[in-house]
């Protein structure tokens, strides 16, 4: 949500649809079982990661959004709270009220509502069905301001590199010290690289854009992240796997690449109109898909005593998913996000004593 003087980056939004499109395409595959068609196996493989390209998405749009975050963390802070808060409540009021083991007890319904759930193991996942990236996410917002206050790109490579070991780190000590678990996968300690790797790749953008620099970088980003890509997803990508799918954070490079490149030089189809409606919407798809796949497996059953295991089923389950789901994304953003956007422009204006410094009124 681009601050005053800050527009859209459309390639961003773009990337947000498909994210959440990749993740929504895994778990129709992962829920009900369904088979992937032949000729997209990386469905099954490999979609699970746009939940990191979420990651890297986040950190590059909210350092584009909030420059004056590190200066003045709290209406960053408001903005976000009210940003993500207002619809994971509802979600998980909905989720409660439904539940069959009931009520989770006092200390985890707090970790929910303050967002901690993610520092302890066994909660992690959250009591909202994919949840997990929303408590991941919000303990980077709070480390984004400090970030922020590396202004360098050479700076913000050594705080990535860093990152980077101590994200392999975590990963491979989790793993050998909670066996069965995946907290290895999910805390932020995990994950941090991938968002700082994107906050690199704004850094470099913040230099080059407006420059003779600008077409080269994007075109450098496009071959960086074709060509990781190209490696990760064929047999050599196994070069890379490690402890606790360590392979994720090579992702996490390519990821932060795709940013910098659409940043710089959005592709037509990323800054179409669907695309970025799809965009605007993706939280609201995100925390809806899972749950309406929940509901659809008895027409997913159906189709598939029609139609048999395969690539067909498949296309036809998520012909009749994806129309419910842009209805209820649609209502979500409408009925909930945008009225919580507007609720913490309006507490961030009242405790501005400088006119100057309000947020807009536009997104």
């Amino acid at each position: 949500m681009p601050e005053q003087g800050r527009g859209l980056l459309p390639g961003l939004h773009g990337l947000r649809a498909v994210a959440a499109l990749m993740v929504f395409l895994y778990h129709l595959h992962a829920i009900p079982g369904l088979q992937v068609p032949a000729a997209l196996p990386w469905i099954a493989t490999h979609f699970g990661f746009g939940v990191h390209l979420f990651f890297a998405l986040s950190a590059f749009a909210l350092a584009w959004a909030n420059p004056h975050a590190a200066e003045r963390p709290g209406s960053y802070l408001i903005k976000r709270f009210f940003r993500i808060a207002p619809l994971y409540y509802i979600v998980l009021a909905v989720v409660l009220v439904l539940s069959r083991t009931g009520w989770p007890g006092i200390e985890r319904f707090i970790a929910e509502v303050t967002f901690t759930f993610n520092l302890v193991p066994g909660w992690h996942p959250g009591l909202v069905p994919a949840g997990w990236t929303v408590g991941t996410e919000m303990l980077f917002y709070l480390l984004l301001p400090l970030l922020l206050r590396v202004r360098s790109i050479a700076g913000m490579a050594v705080v990535t590199a860093l990152a980077t070991l101590l994200s392999y780190e975590a990963r491979r000590l989790l793993t050998a010290w909670l066996p069965g678990s995946d907290y290895n996968l999910a805390s932020l300690p995990s994950n941090l690289s991938i968002f700082i790797a994107a906050l690199l790749a704004f850094r470099i953008f913040d230099a080059v854009r407006g420059t003779a620099w600008e077409g080269r970088a994007a075109a450098l980003a496009a071959a960086f992240t074709l060509g990781l890509l190209g490696l990760l997803l064929s047999p050599a990508g196994s070069l890379v796997e490690g402890p606790g799918d360590s392979r994720v954070l090579v992702f996490g490079y390519a990821f932060a690449a795709a940013c910098l490149w659409q940043a710089l030089r959005p592709s037509w189809l990323l800054r179409s109109r669907p695309a970025l409606w799809l965009g605007e919407r993706s939280y609201s798809i995100y925390l809806s898909h899972f749950l309406l796949i929940l509901v659809l497996r008895p027409a997913y059953g159906w189709i598939l005593g029609q139609l048999g295991q395969g690539g067909a089923a498949f296309l036809a389950c998520a012909a009749i998913t994806l129309p419910p789901l842009c209805i209820a994304a649609a209502l979500g953003y409408r009925l909930v996000e945008v009225p919580g956007i507007a609720l913490g422009r309006r507490l961030i204006g009242r405790s501005s004593p400088n006119p100057a410094l309000k947020p807009m009124a536009g997104r």
